[in-house]
């Protein structure tokens, strides 16, 4: 997530509706900058638009933290198998002297 997304967003569910104004100005964000992170995360459902103010929507944030967490579950799952798999190799992937920074795989 964006960081000046992330900050949007707890504001508004810290602060409640808002303004693009308000937020910019309590965040110290342009307002064009506030209107196009408010029109991206209007998009994704997470904020709505309603009589000129923004307003998160917390099941939305939590559903979206839900669907991230088992996102970054998932990719540890499969750097866990992926080393597991990887085992056989007499050198480890971390301390290879013949490429570093890549997995030198025999195949």
């Amino acid at each position: 997530m964006n960081r000046t997304r992330s900050r949007l967003i707890r504001y508004l569910l810290t602060h409640g509706p808002a303004t693009c104004r308000e937020v910019a100005a309590a965040l110290d964000v342009s307002v064009s900058s506030i209107r196009k992170h408010l029109s991206l995360l209007c998009e994704a459902g997470v904020v709505i638009l309603g009589s000129g103010t923004y307003t998160a929507r917390p099941d939305e944030v939590e559903r979206e933290l839900a669907d991230l967490a088992a996102s970054f579950q998932s990719a540890g799952s499969d750097f866990r198998n992926r080393v597991t798999d990887d085992s056989h190799l007499s050198v480890s992937a971390f301390h290879s002297s013949e490429c570093p920074g890549t997995l030198n795989r025999t195949n």
